[in-house]
């Protein structure tokens, strides 16, 4: 039978949904990226017209031959001259994230704590709701801070030793007419010797 119900009481715990929900959280970062640009640097293309005004002065033989020349070798250069920058663009990541809420049902919270404490297997959600509730870094491992906390609070909830009732003593002159924890009944008694025309006082656990 004890089986049973063990078996039972971990079903119904499982079959429970925990206390926390999931939000989306989207955070927005400065990614870096190399890109290559053209024309990066002027004494590319200088030495690109310098060569091209050599070459159009040989084929053409003028000086006219020798400006196209430039002008083309000018721009061959510029082509041919490029640069890697690094550069950033801001990407936003998503996920789903656990936040966790306090347990509420004082039986469940104490069968879930008992379990992870006995090294059964209970949900992440689950275990940062518990660790929540009891007051410790809710991370969903139940690591050895979270089981002595668990044990503080268990044996919190142990009953411990009922107080005494207090004890309604009766006096009239200086002595006890009668003693008892009814305090109703005591006062009924006080009234009546009020009414003979006997002044008492009540006291409380008199030593």
């Amino acid at each position: 039978m004890k089986i049973l119900a063990t078996a039972a009481a971990a079903a119904l715990i499982a079959s429970q949904t925990f206390a926390g929900t999931y939000e989306v959280r989207c955070e927005t970062t400065a990614v870096p990226y190399q890109e290559t640009v053209k024309g990066g640097e002027p004494e590319k293309v200088i030495g690109g017209a310098v060569i091209g005004g050599v070459i159009g002065k040989v084929v053409t033989d003028d000086n006219a031959g020798a400006a196209v020349g430039a002008v083309i070798g000018g721009v061959v250069g510029h082509e041919n001259s490029k640069t890697t920058v690094t550069k950033y663009k801001d990407v936003e990541t998503c996920k789903n994230v656990f936040i966790p809420d306090r347990v509420t049902d004082a039986e469940t919270l104490e069968q879930v704590l008992q379990n992870l404490n006995d090294g059964q297997s209970v949900s992440k959600e689950m275990i940062m709701d518990v660790q929540y509730t009891i007051g410790v870094a809710y991370d969903g491992k139940w690591g050895p801070m979270s089981r002595r906390a668990a044990e503080e609070y268990l044996a919190n909830l142990e009953p411990g030793a009922q107080p005494e009732a207090p004890l309604y003593s009766l006096v009239v002159n200086d002595v006890v007419i009668v003693s008892s924890a009814d305090a109703n009944a005591i006062d009924e008694i006080k009234k009546a010797l009020f009414e003979a025309g006997v002044d008492s006082q009540i006291f409380v656990d008199l030593q």
